[in-house]
């Protein structure tokens, strides 16, 4: 949906492995719903299956309408939950792009009149309390949204729920923030959902993720990552949190005697005993710390073959240290939603992406000159850099057992050749490569070979026309960032102009005023010697 030159989006879905059998995809409609069936056996209260339709509406009047009409995606939505909900429990989350503030998904005062009660079957709405939202306003989307709910009796979870985890905003842009993303079920299922939080925003979305739990069947074997491995192959790492830096120094002061007592009343004459003792300390500092820290377990020899994360080559430190500016302002801003917060973090972001991609740009651009050097100058070099790296098989067989194979494979051979029969009626015979070549075989042969040249011409007409496009682009980013560049020159000799100018008034000031006062002072002179005289 978007073009070549920017980053695009989608939907997946993910799963344990061990889920498999129990997880279906049902339905996929648009690229922007997606239906999963769950099985009924991994939950607790496993009386219904439960669906989880994923949705993402795009925004309003967005690049989206041209390959489909968005408001059908709402028909869909509605026909999708009407077909499933009868099938099972059904819950609906995602991006919708709907902006909804406080108002009522459900319908007020929906009473009948007792004389009406007895004659139909319908259930009014129950009267929900009012949904907590921090983002106070409407757009087309939230109302149909709305509308949706009180048609399919559907509620929004945001808001709602007990723990009230789930109260923040969802999205945070470079206009504000805003609550587009929502759970949705009907009210009975309220309390199947056993925790909602929407969390701290992150450096890989504009959007924060949502994290809802529901009561299942524990997996006492098959979710454990160290069953089967011995106890020596089991690493413990132990993880730093810097947001708890303040309770571990406390922890540490607090038992203080703790850790003193590792080091007396020991003799420490041999290596042994130094040993015994750095052992005691270390153990000590880590049943302190243990609880503030994130502590993992994985297979010893997973992590002495895994692979280093090396930065990526254009990733400068100039470039770390924006970085690092943009994850505090990011911790500031989910620590503290605040208007000053949100600018400082919108300014660090927008410093930090703008130069990641001018240097990514630099170095794809020096790489592909480089490339064409060398495709001239050094083939053979050229050719190494495309080649696909060979895969070394493991195997336990040796060369005797290769030797044992082939050795009887060949006698089998030689039997089969003396039993075969010599019977001129057992040849293979195939008429049809002794006839003569006709035009028309010719004709065929020529216009395929000319089809294949002009496809291959308008393919590469294309890839030209691509790069064309692509170069263009680069220029246009790079007359751009040159274009703010000169204006912030521009910038800084006016301020020095106007410094200037206001110092040189200054002095200019400065010299009246003294030549003012010298005036004075020779008026008063003339005077008291007028004075002197008379």
């Amino acid at each position: 949906m978007r073009s070549k030159s920017t980053q695009g989006g989608g939907m997946v879905f993910l799963y344990k492995k061990h889920l498999e059998q129990k997880i279906s995809v049902c339905e996929i409609i648009k690229d922007s719903i997606i239906v999963i069936k769950i099985d009924r056996s991994i939950f607790l209260k496993n009386d219904e299956d439960r669906y989880l339709v994923f949705v993402y509406i795009p925004p309003y009047k967005s690049v989206f309408y041209k390959q489909y009409d968005v408001n059908d995606l709402f028909e869909d939505l509605e026909s999708v939950l009407e077909n499933y909900s009868t099938k099972g429990i059904s819950f609906i989350c995602g991006d919708t792009n709907s902006r909804t503030s406080t108002y009522d998904d459900f319908i007020k005062e929906d009473n009948l009149p007792e004389s009406l009660v007895d004659l139909t079957s319908y259930s009014a709405d129950s009267q929900l309390s009012l949904r907590v939202n921090p983002d106070l306003k409407t757009n087309t989307w939230g109302l149909k949204l709305l509308s949706l709910c009180k048609s399919s009796g559907f509620r929004i979870v945001n808001g709602r729920h007990s723990e009230g985890y789930a109260n923040g905003f969802t999205y945070c842009g470079a206009n504000g923030t805003s609550v587009n993303d929502y759970l949705i079920t009907q009210e009975q299922n309220f309390e199947l959902i056993r925790k909602f939080i929407v969390c701290s925003f992150t450096t890989f979305s504009d959007h924060a993720p949502l994290h809802f739990e529901f009561d299942s069947v524990q997996a006492t074997t098959v979710n454990s990552r160290s069953a089967g491995i011995p106890e020596n192959d089991v690493l413990t790492v132990i993880k730093w949190k810097d947001e708890n830096k303040f309770e571990i120094r406390e922890a540490f002061r607090v038992n203080y005697d703790q850790l003193n007592s590792c080091f007396e009343n020991r003799d420490l004459s041999s290596d042994a005993d130094i040993d015994t003792c750095v052992e005691s300390f270390s153990d000590a500092v880590v049943a302190i710390a243990e609880p503030f820290c994130k502590v993992t377990t994985r297979h010893k020899s997973g992590h002495k073959n895994a692979k280093l994360n090396f930065d990526k080559p254009w990733f400068s430190d100039e470039l770390k240290a924006l970085r690092r500016n943009y994850i505090r302002a990011l911790n500031a801003f989910n620590s503290n939603s605040s208007t000053n917060n949100h600018k400082t973090l919108n300014e660090c972001k927008k410093t930090y992406k703008l130069k990641e991609r001018y240097l990514k740009r630099q170095y794809m651009k020096q790489e592909g000159d480089m490339l064409s050097v060398i495709r001239k100058t050094n083939p053979k070099l050229f050719y190494a850099k495309f080649k696909p790296k060979r895969k070394h098989l493991k195997s336990n067989l040796k060369l005797d057992d290769f030797y044992e194979h082939f050795k009887n494979l060949g006698l089998e051979m030689n039997l089969d050749s003396d039993n075969a029969s010599t019977e001129e009626g057992n040849c293979c015979v195939f008429d049809e490569l002794d006839a003569e070549i006709t035009s028309n075989e010719v004709e065929k042969v020529i216009n395929l070979l000319k089809r294949k040249e002009e496809e291959e011409e308008e393919e590469e007409e294309e890839e030209e026309e691509e790069e064309e496009e692509e170069e263009e682009e680069e220029e246009e980013e790079e007359e751009e960032e040159e274009e703010e560049e000169r204006r912030r020159r521009r910038r800084r000799r006016r301020e020095k102009k106007k410094k200037k100018k206001k110092e040189e008034e200054e002095e200019e000031e400065e010299e009246e005023e003294e030549e003012e006062e010298e005036e004075e002072e020779e008026e008063e002179r003339g005077v008291s010697k007028l004075f002197l005289e008379t």
